[in-house]
């Protein structure tokens, strides 16, 4: 059986928001787990948590993310336990959503479009804990409870995601890594301003990590400013993952060398306060791909202008 809801998005945004928990299916897929061996509850997980899914799982295992898993036994063991806890966070968010997203529909001048805004809350195998993909020829909303923590954490998380779902709604423009450097310093930055502007009380840091402390990490890109604003700009039309790694995702790169893990987010977020300065949330968050990476390419030029 699906859970789901409609619930209203706030005046702000017409759209409903359409919520689709997976978290109970997941609770009675661990009741039945319970009372069978250890050596059955991948099957079990399969035929009763993700079978009743199928479109859903389709989406997230594009990349075999969930196919692939190496020990499935071994990270279903780290979930069982912490059923009670799943479903809090599960009601914690469904009551946080329809807020959220009439908060960055209100700042990005989303006035809906008819359509619902999915969110899926799931219990995932511990790879993220929120991101925005395509499902059904729109980007979605997923949550992870499993990842998920701190209050506070959490709602900066979920406006950063939903402000990317948005994105899509207004521009159809994306965040992945396939669409380059530039494309990426764009989307995110754009993401971690709306956040900023709606909870304007933190530092840089905790925008920039979804609530988490990071002073080290930015004090440490401040003092690199001029190398990682010249080096990125020589990366700035790069479409390729390794070059896209190197600015946006914590692995280990030989192009990124030793600077700052994911400090294209850092470089982002300052190129669309610089934007911001000439032009409305609402105004960027419109603009077409062209347009957005131009304006993009000039503020990077000013950005290293000023330093």
């Amino acid at each position: 059986m699906i859970a789901g809801m409609t619930v209203p998005a706030g005046e702000a945004v017409a759209s409903p928001l359409r919520v689709r928990d997976l978290v109970p299916d997941f609770l009675a897929y661990a009741s039945r787990a319970a009372h069978v061996p250890r050596q059955r509850w991948a099957q079990l997980w399969r035929t009763h948590y993700l079978a009743p899914h199928r479109d859903l799982y389709a989406a997230l295992d594009r990349q075999g993310d969930w196919s692939g898993v190496d020990d499935l036994e071994g990270a279903l063991e780290r979930l069982h336990g912490r059923e009670a806890v799943f479903a809090a966070r599960a009601e914690r968010l469904a009551a946080l959503l329809p807020a959220t997203v009439a908060g960055v529909g209100r700042a990005m001048g989303w006035p809906g479009d008819g359509e619902p805004l999915d969110c899926v809350l799931l219990v995932g195998l511990e790879q993220a804990n929120g991101w925005a993909d395509e499902f059904r020829g729109r980007f979605a909303l997923f949550l992870a409870v499993e990842r998920l923590g701190e209050p506070e954490h959490d709602e900066l998380l979920v406006r950063h995601e939903v402000a990317h779902v948005v994105h899509d709604r207004l521009a159809r423009i994306r965040h992945w890594p396939e669409h380059g450097v530039a494309h990426a310093l764009l989307t995110e930055g754009l993401a971690t301003q709306v956040t900023a502007e709606l909870d304007p009380r933190r530092p840089d840091d905790e925008y920039l990590w979804m609530g988490a402390t990071h002073r080290r990490w930015l004090a440490d890109c401040r003092r690199r400013w001029p190398e990682i604003l010249h080096r990125i700009a020589a990366d700035v039309d790069a479409t390729d993952l390794d070059r896209y790694a190197a600015w946006f995702l914590m692995r280990d790169s030989a192009h990124r060398g030793d600077l700052p893990r994911r400090c294209g987010y850092l470089v982002g977020l300052e190129l669309v306060r610089l934007l911001r300065e000439r032009h409305p949330l609402h105004e960027i968050a419109a603009w077409d791909l062209d347009r957005g990476l131009d304006e993009v390419r000039r503020g990077l030029r000013a950005l290293r202008a000023a330093t």
